[in-house]
């Protein structure tokens, strides 16, 4: 699909410009809403901008000069602020104020789009998985929705409900989620990829992010069954993007009880100060199941953590040689630790798996 550079090159950008970490006493430019949306040819007023100083009051912020980071997504007025749909795609919007500067993200939609929320999933034979998608459209009425995918041994796919199933090792199977309206008709294509582990090696995991921040994420993936503080066996789920050696970005899931078999675990909500360490460690003492997220950009560590009304499913468990491999899904609403307060800074995080799982060594204590 087409979605992948779009977010390589924006996600950089969008989440560098927010992550908020400069000290109280630094001036602050504050654009309102930081996310929104409009079709293409649609227009849009410009944002509310709020000046604080270094005091942290609210002061007229004067002159705003306004500018995009794409002008074949959006354009804008650069003194009205009065912003212009042009291309579908993601764009930043900058307003200038006091020598400072604010932003915010504008997702510019063709006036009927699909969207595979999931658009590599990761499957072991025998699961079955529902591909999730998105359609959004300007005009009035329902749209069509309906699905295809390449002829594979690997995979099927249920043209009618999206349901995927894996049926033996191998891959990428394409797959398309189709919608008409007339008189539009769209496609957005993914992959089925299908994995039969052999030992406690391999494995494979993909997730994505829509908000203000965005990501499209193969990565590696682990499972560990391991004692917490009192020797209860615990279960932690890893997805690290690796560079190198260093760990730049990290989906972590936690489970106070390791799975015996299939089935779907809420994930609840983890405090700030509960993700910081700052009293107990929560992969040694879990308070409850949960779940967080960070990324560095720039040298800055972006986090997020889980709230209430995320799960992950385990679809299968299987005995390989030196311990297990496990698949499934999950979704993970993370609320970003900088914007706790605001809306746009939750963070909706979908991803299937298929992993490895070892008995971790006793670090607790």
């Amino acid at each position: 699909m087409k979605r992948l550079p779009v977010l390589a090159a924006l996600s950089v950008t969008l989440a560098a410009c927010s992550l908020d970490v400069a000290p109280l006493s630094n001036p602050k430019l504050i654009l309102t809403p930081v996310l929104d949306s409009v079709f293409v040819g649609d227009l849009l007023v410009k944002r509310q901008v709020t000046y604080f100083d270094a005091h942290g009051n609210a002061v007229d912020p004067g002159v705003v000069t306004w500018s995009t980071s794409d002008t074949s997504v959006i354009s804008v007025d650069v003194t009205t602020g009065r912003i212009t749909g042009h291309g579908p795609g993601v764009a930043a919007l900058f307003a200038a104020a006091q020598n400072i500067e604010g932003f915010a993200v504008i997702v510019v939609s063709p006036t009927l789009k699909v969207t595979l929320l999931v658009d590599s999933i990761m499957l072991m034979p025998g699961d079955t998985y529902t591909a999730p998608v998105e359609v959004v459209h300007k005009a009035a009425g329902a749209p069509v929705v309906w699905f295809s995918a390449a002829a594979s041994a690997a995979a099927t796919v249920d043209s009618a409900t999206g349901l995927v199933t894996a049926n033996a090792a191998g891959g990428p199977v394409a797959i398309v989620a189709h919608a008409a309206l007339p008189p539009d008709t769209v496609a957005d294509g993914g992959t089925v990829q299908v994995l039969q582990l052999s030992d406690t090696t391999g494995g494979s995991a993909y997730y994505t992010i829509f908000g203000t921040v965005q990501r499209a994420r193969r990565v590696s993936v682990r499972g560990s069954i391991y004692p917490r503080s009192g020797g209860a066996q615990t279960f932690r789920l890893s997805l690290p993007t690796l560079s190198g050696a260093i760990t730049t970005e990290d989906a972590d899931l936690v489970l106070r009880t390791p799975p015996a078999g299939p089935g779907t675990f809420p994930i609840d909500s983890l405090g700030v100060v509960e993700a910081a360490n700052q009293t107990t460690d929560p992969f040694c003492t879990p308070p409850r199941d949960w779940a967080q997220w960070f990324t560095l950009i720039q040298g800055a560590r972006l986090e997020a953590v889980s709230r209430a009304g995320g799960s992950v499913t385990i679809s299968q468990i299987v005995v390989v040689p030196n311990g297990l491999a496990m698949s499934g899904r999950f979704y993970l609403p993370v609320q970003r630790t900088d914007r706790m307060d605001d809306p746009t800074g939750l963070l909706p995080i979908r991803g299937t798996f298929v992993a490895p799982v070892i008995t971790g060594p006793a670090n607790c204590h």
